[in-house]
């Protein structure tokens, strides 16, 4: 393997992000189609929503990989390394791969003379190593929105849509119902849809471009339960039921009560498979279940003090994070670093964050798009939390952990970019956290 051209490779990938977010499938469908549309040869499960997307993804291909079948996995952001986002059967698409396609793909962006952004050419990248790798199935997760997302243009016989609240409001709207549209736009034709929206009038939304796509939809609650097992101590043994079909005792290694509700669509969704001649049997239901991992979500990388990686970074997430944290783990004093970005509803994550916090360690992250720390402190002050600005991640946690006792919780959230380095830097054990403490690794 030559480091070199696949440094190269990934430094042309990367200039494409100083094209920014555009939605719109015209460049991406051009470019698939010039490589004779690799993503219609392949049966599909696709995943929009706003939280839950990428965990349910998860869920999804751990049971279907659990059933023998080859299953390409495309989901984004990425923690550490590019290649998460293209996996087949939980293993990330080789280097010398990445760097032959990363080529190929660029020489027909080239050829064609189209701009195209780094979302664009990753889904393209994505469906061209599915189909050259002869998956039986794939599990796409949606980037941005849905109905002018690049991988809108796979062939998804089943449609998830996961929970909704508001986010990215200046690309899809200010409003719950607009939101939801786009979201919903990811229903295909004669498909399938199994949906977690428990509101009624956004529930409608997403039923009426049913009925016009003649499309069956699924509601969680409605159609399709989960609940948590009677006398369960753990947060994650529960119930799947749909029609006469009960399974009891099922269990997740995913923390979260909103994770049920996330592995009942995926099993809702593989059970419907039938249709596309794949059959799963409910050992592999169980056994798909059990081996689910999904790094950066409620993720606990240390005991003594506890520390707890998280993505959340909208307010529906962040609430539910600090739901589980209080109901779900013993502590005396909660700290945490924190980097947000500037699009994000700061004012209101700062406020659920202020109840579960004593202490804040300020970051700032992926700069100029990234609040600044000082902005971020004087929100602070409203709720007469103590702050400390770093200037970088490694202070931070260095800070942090002079200050936490073993009884104490670190909660490191807010941007995915704060976890990404947060959880490079504590994966080495020697560094952080050294003096007789636990490391949990989910990898």
């Amino acid at each position: 393997m030559n480091e070199s051209k696949y440094q190269e490779a990934l430094n042309y990938l990367y200039s494409l992000t100083q094209s920014g977010i555009k939605l719109g499938l015209k460049n991406t469908a051009q470019l698939l189609q010039y490589f004779g549309d690799p993503q219609l040869n392949t049966p599909t499960i696709h995943i929009g929503g706003t939280n839950g997307k990428g965990s349910t993804a998860a869920i999804t291909e751990s049971i279907l990989k659990a059933s023998g079948y080859k299953v390409g996995l495309y989901t984004s952001p990425h923690l550490l390394d590019f290649r998460e986002r293209i996996q087949i059967n939980r293993k990330m698409i080789e280097k010398q791969q990445t760097v032959d396609l990363v080529f190929k793909v660029k020489s027909a962006v080239e050829s064609l003379n189209i701009p195209i952004t780094f979302f664009e050419f990753g889904t393209v990248l994505a469906f061209l190593y599915f189909h050259e790798q002869n998956t039986d199935i794939n599990v796409i997760e949606v980037g941005l929105g849905g109905r002018l997302d690049a991988t809108n243009l796979c062939k998804a016989e089943i449609s998830i849509i996961t929970s909704i609240s508001l986010d990215h409001t200046q690309y899809l709207g200010e409003d719950l119902e607009q939101i939801t549209f786009e979201k919903a736009s990811i229903i295909k034709e004669s498909g399938t849809v199994f949906a977690d929206i428990p509101e009624e009038r956004l529930f409608q939304i997403a039923n009426s471009m049913s009925r016009k796509c003649k499309a069956e939809i699924y509601r969680l609650g409605v159609d399709f339960h989960v609940s948590p097992e009677a006398g369960n101590i753990g947060n994650n043994s529960f119930r799947y039921r749909s029609g006469s079909r009960v399974l009891n005792n099922l269990t997740l290694p995913l923390n979260g009560h909103f994770q049920r509700n996330n592995a009942g669509l995926a099993l809702s969704a593989c059970l419907a498979l039938k249709k596309c001649g794949l059959d799963i049997e409910e050992e592999h239901m169980r056994q798909g279940l059990r081996m689910v991992s999904w790094e950066g979500r409620l993720e606990t990388v240390f005991s003594n003090p506890t520390v707890v990686l998280d993505c959340a970074h909208n307010e529906a997430s962040v609430r539910n994070m600090t739901m589980e944290l209080r109901e779900n783990y013993k502590f005396s004093r909660c700290f945490i670093v924190l980097g947000l970005m500037q699009d994000k509803k700061v004012d209101d994550v700062i406020k659920i964050l202020s109840q579960l916090g004593d202490q804040f360690f300020l970051v700032s992250v992926n700069p100029p798009r990234g609040e600044t720390p000082d902005n971020l402190a004087q929100k602070l002050k409203i709720y007469n939390k103590p702050s400390q600005i770093f200037e970088t991640v490694a202070k931070a946690l260095e800070a942090v952990k002079q200050s936490a006792n073993q009884d104490d919780l670190i909660c490191i959230t807010g941007s995915i970019f704060l976890v990404a380095i947060a959880k490079k830097l504590l994966s080495d054990e020697n560094t952080f956290f050294n003096s007789g403490n636990t490391l949990h690794s989910n990898e």
